[in-house]
């Protein structure tokens, strides 16, 4: 169980992390075209422009989309991982308490 909990957490910041550093790289190479290209046509910078940040907002949206399916993956196992690291009776009083302290109308 302790394997599996490394393995994802591992595969999860191997997933951000590569997805971060592409996504910087992609915007950068963007972002280098489009001045050399202004450079070249001025002319042309409204139209480069917008299509600079359209193309930037979508790689942009990779990133997150990566962020959002990491997420998923840890939210459905974050009761394990709790549980792993505290132990199956600590967490069961602690969730215990909490819902005392809900009831009470208390919280935390």
């Amino acid at each position: 169980m302790d394997w599996n909990i490394g393995l994802l957490g591992l595969s999860i910041g191997l997933g951000m992390a590569l997805a971060a550093l592409f996504g910087a790289l992609s915007q950068a190479k963007a972002i280098s075209s489009a001045v050399e290209s202004i450079a070249r046509q001025p002319e042309a910078g409204g139209r480069i422009f917008t299509a600079l940040i359209i193309g930037l907002a979508l790689i942009e949206t990779l990133v997150i989309y990566t962020l959002l399916v990491t997420g998923i993956f840890l939210k459905g196992n974050l009761d394990d991982v709790i549980k792993a690291k505290y132990g199956v009776e600590k967490v069961n009083a602690m969730q215990a308490e909490d819902a005392y302290l809900k009831a009470k109308g208390t919280g935390h």
